[in-house]
């Protein structure tokens, strides 16, 4: 087996160890194994386009043990018995996804299917023998070179200078009359310019014969000769790329336009290079020295390489000259200590294996100091040792390092492991997660594409590049974290460019950065990366052990999470959270630290670490809500279960980590998946009484967030995070269940009564109408009179049966706390409406005292607005009060700022005078007093509220003049009196006789009735003035009728009825009725019917 390589692009895995040839050439084409799917076709890994100018095969015809091609000549053939009897070896292979040729050196074309190669282990896959064909036809020579063609389902084959081609399902040979098999063929080289995908339509072939050169054009279909031209001297080795064929004759390098050869132009068309080494005599021995084959491979487009050595000796210093088509030098020039067995090209490197199994690594970008690697094979036995490369269609080597996977076994043994617990258990790749990234020029590929085959005599070995997974994660193991986030952000910026989004292996890298960087405590760092590699947060959930008791069967086993194998290895080496802090305070505490310091540091640690939990799972629930929850499977690299798990953790930690606010958004965020029975278990145990019954209330348990609510409320469950009654009735109104609110209503007339009245306010009027009043009345009545006061308005409001019983209650209630509204004020504003009153008065006699309280009223006055709501209680028809004690009521609390609720009570006494004496001499109402005692049937009018209907007439007008006459005698109020006998003489003069002037104090001016009298006194003269015009109206009427009567009669003649005549309009007799006969109609009927 090889040994490690130096760091580098490349590592060595087997691909076969110790094939016996013979054995499966003996199995012959008819006896199959049955060939079972490979690892590499179930991945869906094989079949892979292959870059142009990359893994090409330089060596045509190198031998096993001494270096020698073969010539042009046919060699002699040996018999069969002792061809049976040669050992079969390797002489050449070509790889196809999973399916391996393999040339012997007995004659044999072997086809073998093997299983994925893996960058995990360095033991060879399981290979099985699929098909065997005899392409020496039992001469026993060995096969010099094969090529496959998937494209065209052609495999050719070079076997004792004999050209076949087979087909590559079956290695049936392949005839037809463009072409058959091509005898004395020294080397063949394929079109380097079209790759050998598997969708290609043609492949060119250039094949060297004796003296001559041929382009054979290969198709599913058909194998057909393009071109021959002759050469001058046997051609050792040539490469092939387009237009251009670089070879090595006899005598040179050369290289040869084909287009020109095409043209007919021979002398121009071939470019001499260097001279080959010729055949030399050692001085010593005396013998010919023949020096090492030519070589020449493709390295670019139109880009040739050739190798020349200082000496004829093997172990020569030997350069390698890049040139182009044209023959300039291009790039730098190899430098290789011997000259090797056999080179390939894989782009941009060359890679060399000499005699003693040393191969080497040149990159061909670099002017100078091009090797970059070298692979030791000087251990291996001879079988194994490499002796030639050989170039692949498409191969690979894979790594199931970003490959997630589960722990499959039994539930029992799940629970057995106890946490992170690492066992020896069957694992399943998870499928669903995503396949490796395999497609060639991908960054962070899981996967190594394979141009590049060691083949010794009985083993086989794939040269591939470190998959750059492998190589950060490596850097990340060693603490490189920066060096290695360098490599993963020029990853993700190349995928950016190419739209390829982020891979499976690059969020592997980024994961593994992040729990190494949680195991040495850099936990911003972990956040970070934590966010970005998008990790499954069930698994660092398990990292605390009071979570997983908490979230319980919630949250999957650990075993059962897909995670790449590493990953999970990181998550073992750290243990828990307690063995992390451990470490980590062990690390940060000086040597002589106290107990105390070692204890506060943990629990800084310890905070500061679920901190970064809850930040982490925070960033997973917004991506999860912004991504939407149904499309996780698409979009998100955990699975859909997880969201419950998310949102019942962070419950626990906004709870732990005081995050108020947080958690009661989460609660009550429609869209959470908080598991109820899990969080709400959780906060009662914990005393987080209010959070408990947020989780009863997100899942619509009314009853018993209620019951919760009450139990905090009364303090049997102290929780300072409760909003108090104020959330409590914010929630009770929210559930607009009338029967849930006449429940809590009831309860808080016990509890706070403040309360229920606000909810009162609530209560529909059919689920007051259910309310046991005398209960609720018992306990509001001792809690003043303002609740009294409402409870009962609301009980009018709704009509409650009872709410007439409460009446006189409500009155006295009003009365009460308008009195206590007065005295509770300055004595200087005691009498604040009343004086406001009296100021609004002067400017107009006519406003009423009713009408000023509801102006203040709207002007938000309390005391305003007390009167008027029990002025309307007082003027309800019919009473619903206790007129009696009512009054009794308002005589005890008499202040002297109710005059007005008195006088309304005694107009629904029916004592009117004593009512127009409150009004006139107490309150000064005088606007009220006459629309009371002048115009009753007002429908504002207190008139309305008496017993019995008052008349109005001249009388009361007169008698309410001399009340205003007796305020000048009673309150020394002249003025006001004045103000008031001329209003009422104005407006009233017509219903006031001359006798009233006797009444009028003698010193008050002759202004105040100058108006009356002047008003009297036109009275008079339009009375006689219309007296004269009703007698002149009379006469003209008279005089009219004797002319009409005249005109009639002589018109008409005179019109005789007798007794029998009826009226037209009422069929009655006219009789000796007056009557009225219409000339024009002819009509007679009663004077009164017209």
């Amino acid at each position: 087996m090889a040994a490690n390589p130096t760091f580098g692009e490349y590592v060595v895995r087997a691909l076969a160890l110790g094939l016996d040839v013979d054995q499966a050439a003996r199995q012959g084409p008819g006896e199959k194994t049955e060939r079972r799917p490979s690892l590499t076709q179930r991945l869906g890994l094989g079949g892979a386009a292959s870059p142009k100018g990359k893994d090409k095969e330089a060596d045509a015809a190198a031998s096993s043990g001494n270096d020698e091609g073969s010539d042009s000549r046919p060699q002699k053939e040996h018999g069969h018995r002792s061809a049976r009897k040669r050992p079969g070896k390797i002489e050449c292979v070509d790889v196809v996804g999973s399916d391996v040729y393999v040339g012997t050196s007995n004659g044999h074309v072997l086809h073998y299917a093997v299983d994925a190669v893996t960058m995990e282990t360095q033991a060879a896959p399981a290979i099985r023998t699929v098909q065997a064909a005899d392409v020496g036809a039992g001469s026993g020579k060995r096969v010099e070179q094969v090529i496959a063609l998937p494209g065209q389902n052609k495999l050719v084959v070079l076997c004792a200078s004999t050209l076949s081609v087979y087909r590559l399902a079956d290695l049936q040979p392949v005839g037809s009359a463009a072409f058959q098999p091509l005898r004395g063929v020294s080397c063949v080289a394929l079109d380097e310019r079209v790759p050998r995908a598997a969708g290609a339509e043609a492949a060119g072939l250039c094949v060297a014969c004796l003296r001559s050169i041929r382009l054979y054009r290969l198709t599913a279909d058909d194998v057909r000769l393009e071109h021959e031209f002759s050469v001058a001297s046997g051609v050792a080795c040539l490469s092939h790329y387009g237009n251009f064929v670089c070879l090595a004759d006899d005598e040179s390098y050369k290289i040869v336009d084909l287009r020109k050869k095409r043209a007919g132009a021979d002398d121009d068309a071939e470019l001499p290079l260097l001279p080959t080494q010729q055949p030399h005599t050692d001085p010593e021995t005396g013998r010919v020295v023949r020096p090492p084959r030519p070589r020449t491979l493709v390295v670019g487009a139109n880009e040739f390489m050739f190798l020349t050595s200082s000496g004829a000796d093997p172990e020569s210093d030997t350069l390698g000259v890049i040139v182009t088509a044209l023959g300039e030098a291009r790039r730098g020039t190899l430098q290789f200590a011997a000259y090797p067995k056999s080179v390939v090209y894989d782009d941009p490197f060359v890679i060399a294996v000499f005699a003693s199994g040393r191969v080497e690594v040149h990159d061909t970008t670099q002017p100078d100091a091009t090797l970059v690697q070298t692979f030791a094979f000087a251990d291996s036995s001879d079988a194994a040792r490499p002796k030639r490369l050989c170039g692949a269609v498409s191969a690979f080597v894979t790594t199931e390092t970003a490959v997630c996977e589960t722990i499959d076994t039994d539930a029992a043994d799940i629970a057995a492991l106890g946490g992170l617990q690492e066992q020896e258990l069957k694992r399943d790749v998870v499928e669903m997660d995503g396949l490796p990234n395999t497609e060639p020029g991908k960054p962070f590929s899981s996967a190594s594409s394979v141009r590049v085959v060691a083949v010794a005599a009985d083993s086989l070995y794939f040269v591939a590049r470190e998959p750059p997974v492998l190589r950060v994660a490596e850097l990340i193991d060693g603490q490189r974290i920066e060096e290695a986030m360098a490599k993963v952000d020029a990853a993700q910026q190349q995928q950016q460019q190419q739209q390829s989004g982020t891979t499976a292996e690059t969020q592997f890298c980024i994961q593994l950065a992040a729990v190494t960087c949680l195991g040495s405590m850099l936990l911003d760092d972990a956040l970070q990366y934590f966010r970005r590699g998008l990790l499954d947060p069930r698994a660092l959930l398990h990292l605390f052990p009071d979570l997983v008791r908490y979230l319980g069967p919630l949250l999957v086993p650990f075993a059962r999470i897909p995670m790449p194998r590493r990953l999970r290895a990181a998550f073992i080496d750290i243990g828990d959270v307690d063995a992390l802090i451990a470490r980590g305070s062990a690390q940060l505490l000086a040597e002589h630290s106290s107990a105390e310091q070692a204890e506060a540091l943990a629990a800084a640690l310890m905070a500061n670490t679920l901190e970064v939990l809850e930040r982490y799972l925070r960033s997973c629930r917004s991506l999860m809500r912004a991504n939407g929850y149904n499309s996780l499977l698409d979009r998100m690299p955990f699975a859909p279960d997880a969201v419950p798990v998310v949102d019942t953790a962070l419950a626990r930690l906004y709870a732990t980590n005081a995050r108020h606010d947080r958690l009661c958004a989460l609660l009550q965020d429609p869209a959470s998946a908080v598991v109820g029975d899990l969080a709400a278990g959780y906060f009662r145990d914990s005393g987080y009484y209010y959070y408990y019954s947020l989780v009863l209330k997100a899942e619509g348990s009314v009853r018993q967030v209620l019951d919760a609510w009450r139990s905090i409320l009364t303090g049997e469950w102290p929780d300072e995070r409760f909003g108090g009654v104020d959330e409590y009735l914010r929630y009770v109104v929210l559930t607009d269940s009338q029967s849930t609110m006449l429940e809590e209503f009831t309860w808080l007339t016990f509890y706070d009564v403040d309360a229920a009245l606000r909810l009162l306010a609530h209560l529909a009027d059919g689920a007051v109408e259910q309310i046991d009043t005398d209960q609720v009345f018992a306990s509001i009545e001792a809690r003043g009179d303002r609740p009294m006061r409402v409870f009962i308005e609301r009980l009018l409001t709704a009509k409650h049966p009872r709410a007439s019983h409460y009446m006189t209650c409500l009155v006295s209630a009003y009365v009460r706390q308008i009195c206590e509204h007065h005295e509770g004020e300055e004595s200087h504003r005691s009498d604040t409406l009343v004086r406001g009153y009296k100021r609004a008065q002067a400017d107009d006699l006519r406003l009423r005292f009713r009408a000023y309280l509801s102006g203040a009223s709207v002007q938000s006055d309390t005391c305003a607005a007390l009167h008027t709501r029990l002025l309307g209680i007082l003027a309800d028809r019919p009473p619903q009060y206790d007129v009696e004690a009512v009054y009794k009521c308002l005589n005890d609390q008499e202040t002297g700022f109710m005059h007005l609720e008195r006088a309304v009570v005694l107009v629904v006494m029916g004592n009117i005078d004593d009512a127009l004496d409150v009004l006139v001499n107490q309150l000064g109402d005088y606007a009220e007093a006459e629309m009371l005692l002048v115009t009753p049937d007002n429908p504002q009018s207190l008139a309305r509220l008496a017993p019995n209907p008052l008349s109005s007439g001249v009388s009361s007008i007169s008698w309410l003049l001399r009340m205003y006459l007796d305020l000048s005698k009673s309150h020394n109020d002249d003025e006001m009196s004045a103000r008031l006998v001329t209003d009422l003489l104005h407006r009233y003069a017509d219903h006031l006789g001359p006798d009233i002037l006797a009444d009028i104090p003698d010193h008050w001016p002759l202004s105040i009735v100058k108006t009356f009298v002047s008003r009297h006194l036109q009275l008079l003269k339009a009375q006689e003035q219309a007296s004269n015009v009703q007698r002149s109206l009379n006469q003209a009427r008279a005089f009219a009728s004797k002319v009409d009567y005249t005109k009639a009669v002589c018109d008409r003649g005179p019109v005789k009825l007798d007794y029998s005549q009826t009226c037209c309009v009422c069929n009655k007799l006219l009789g000796s009725s007056v009557f009225v006969f219409e000339a024009e109609t002819g009509d007679i009927k009663h004077i009164s019917c017209t």
